[in-house]
């Protein structure tokens, strides 16, 4: 299983917590990892609930675990988890495959943790405001990123071919998106080719489309990035870096001083590709 590398932090922070009580990783030691760390919606996570590692901590010394649970030795952790934990993982990386994702990060592993449902579990969340914290961590967020100072990063060059598209590619466009994605993204791509000029590139292998990228098309609002695909048997070659940056490169050359990433799900992707910054939620209270 592939881990961002802010997953892999929650996780070594999770280690010191069980380091310090039960020797043991459990589900609310992946929580307390998460609180630590200090990045993206992790940090915004902390700054709405500042007494929620108080909380969380006081618990785990209250939870009555099993004394005999040694747990087992399960990578990438040095320490053993508990087989809870073990099944948040394992549900985490269900979320995962079921999103056609291929990096697990902090919204599938917080996600997780709150749909096992057994007693350790609901120990932990008991008066926790689950669809909040969920809202902030484990939904898609709007990210925003400045094309103020924006340049293309150079490329680097392979047998992929990248261009616009034009109406030609509609039908095979369309069919790979449904292939690929489902239907949930057809009236934006529809949108896109009904467009004087169609913002909508692509990334082709031998004439076969393997990757798209669009702007302006989701509810044809303008300086709105997305949607974005790769096929899953063509990911980690780049290709969506290359489609991001091409789409970018043209909203810059429009006029557009900024452009928002609506409900985006792999947010680390975003953050380094283009220094993209996930939009605050705005909260009346805080708990």
């Amino acid at each position: 299983m592939r881990y961002t590398d802010r997953s892999l932090r929650i996780l070594k922070y999770a280690e010191m917590e069980a380091e310090m009580t039960t020797q043991v990783v459990y589900p609310i030691h992946l929580l307390l990892g998460v609180l630590l760390e200090r990045t993206s919606v992790c940090a915004e996570l902390y700054i709405n609930y500042p007494n929620l590692t108080e909380i969380l901590n006081k618990r785990v010394t209250d939870i009555q675990y099993n004394k005999d649970d040694e747990g087992f030795s399960y990578e990438p952790f040095t320490l053993n988890i508990s087989q809870t934990t073990k099944r948040v993982l394992a549900h985490a990386e269900d979320q995962m495959k079921r999103f056609k994702q291929i990096y697990l990060n902090e919204g599938h592993i917080v996600d997780a943790i709150f749909k096992v449902n057994d007693r350790l579990t609901r120990a932990i969340i008991d008066g926790l405001d689950v669809s909040r914290i969920l809202e902030i961590v484990s939904l898609p967020r709007d990210m925003i990123v400045s094309l103020k100072d924006y340049s293309i990063p150079s490329i680097q060059k392979s047998r992929i071919t990248f261009r616009k598209a034009n109406q030609k590619d509609a039908r095979s466009l369309k069919t790979f998106v449904e292939k690929e994605f489902g239907h949930g993204w057809l009236d934006s791509i529809e949108n896109g080719f009904s467009q004087e000029k169609i913002p909508i590139f692509i990334a082709l292998d031998r004439q076969e489309i393997i990757g798209f990228a669009c702007f302006d098309v989701v509810r044809r609002k303008k300086g709105l990035f997305g949607p974005m695909g790769t096929s899953l048997t063509n990911r980690m070659q780049g290709i969506g870096f290359t489609l991001l940056h091409y789409c970018l490169g043209e909203m810059m050359e429009i006029g557009y001083e900024y452009a928002v990433i609506g409900e985006a799900g792999p947010l680390e992707f975003y953050e380094k590709a283009c220094n993209a910054v996930v939009i605050p939620k705005k909260f009346t209270d805080h708990r």
